[in-house]
């Protein structure tokens, strides 16, 4: 929505049309009881006739420079679209797992099977989707760990960004420990009363430089809260080429251990997916358990427009100062 600062400002606009009839009015005075302008000379061409077409051009640029000076001197500006603060906010890292194996279709949703990526995906977006007023950024991880959203307001950037993420984006093997420092490091960069990261994995941490221990001891240390979440669903009897039914574990690659460890350590709480009923169950506890406070401020997002007019009123001076020549 575009508005003016300082809309009073406009009622200078007629103020040339006043000063003009003033001088008019001069002109009939006797000369000793004449306004004296000793810069007068100065002004003459400004106000001059030099043809009836230049002397129309030249008022309607004048009057053009004159609207444009006024409008910049209100200040127009856009106002976005009102976004909530919460003064006691929180920081909340996400850091998601996108290795190889999170394209396994090991979940259902109505009896449809669905790939452990795109069931983090929609239930992620519905997290974030509450956690109005929060600072809320992303770490995704593979093979390597990249800050892919820094901690914002802009919930609606981070969903649309994370929609189009899809497994092996950063490889195939897994770098939990690289992924944690990663976002233990990007949540404190904005001043908040309380810091979390929620990490997800379905695997093993078997990459990265950054061992896990020394990235679950550095969160410790700074006093953020993990919350991690196994990802991976239960043990089940499969049929093989042969026809016989055999049980297969597709979780067998998760280390349980690890994630309780990390959690344990600081202070959070670890949970365990086997369905996508369980994984959203999941995301709607943490969401309680990190109460968004009801106080909440609303600001809204502002930029300066003021040199559009300003352009247009140095462009009107400087085609008068051409037309003196």
């Amino acid at each position: 929505m575009n508005t003016f600062l300082w809309p009073w400002i406009f009622i200078l606009l007629p103020v040339p049309l006043l000063v003009w009839r003033l001088l008019r009015a001069v002109k009939t005075q006797p000369a000793d009881k004449a306004l004296k302008v000793p810069f007068w000379e100065r002004l003459q061409p400004f106000f001059a006739y030099q043809g009836a077409g230049g002397g129309f051009l030249k008022r309607l640029l004048l009057i053009l420079g004159w609207i444009g000076i006024v409008t910049a001197a209100a200040r127009p500006v856009w106002l976005g679209q009102p976004l909530s603060i919460n003064p006691k906010a929180r920081n909340i890292m996400l850091v998601i797992d996108t290795s190889g194996s999170m394209q396994q279709q090991d979940f259902d949703i109505n009896n449809q099977p669905v790939s452990r990526m795109n069931l983090v995906k929609n239930l992620v977006n519905d997290f974030i989707e509450k956690r109005t007023g929060d600072n809320i950024g992303m770490v995704i991880f593979g093979s390597e760990a990249y800050s892919f959203y820094p901690l914002s307001l802009d919930r609606k950037t981070l969903q649309a960004l994370f929609s189009e993420v899809d497994s092996g984006i950063a490889g195939d093997l897994t770098a939990i420990g690289d992924a944690l420092a990663l976002g233990v490091h990007d949540v404190e960069r904005v001043p908040a009363t309380s810091l979390i990261v929620i990490l997800l994995s379905d695997g093993t941490s078997n990459a990265g430089e950054i061992s896990v221990t020394t990235a679950t001891e550095l969160a410790q240390q700074k006093n953020i809260k993990v919350y991690t979440i196994g990802v991976g669903s239960a043990p089940k009897a499969v049929q093989n080429f042969f026809g016989m039914r055999q049980l297969v574990n597709p979780a067998q690659d998760l280390d349980e251990n690890t994630l309780q460890q990390i959690a344990t350590v600081t202070g959070g709480r670890y949970f365990r997916a086997k369905t996508a009923t369980e994984l959203k169950e999941i995301y709607e506890t943490i969401n309680k358990l990190e109460k968004t406070d009801s106080i909440e401020w609303n600001i809204r997002p502002r930029k300066e427009l003021f040199y559009f007019p300003a352009l247009l009123a140095l462009l009107c001076l400087l085609l008068i100062g051409g037309m003196r020549k």
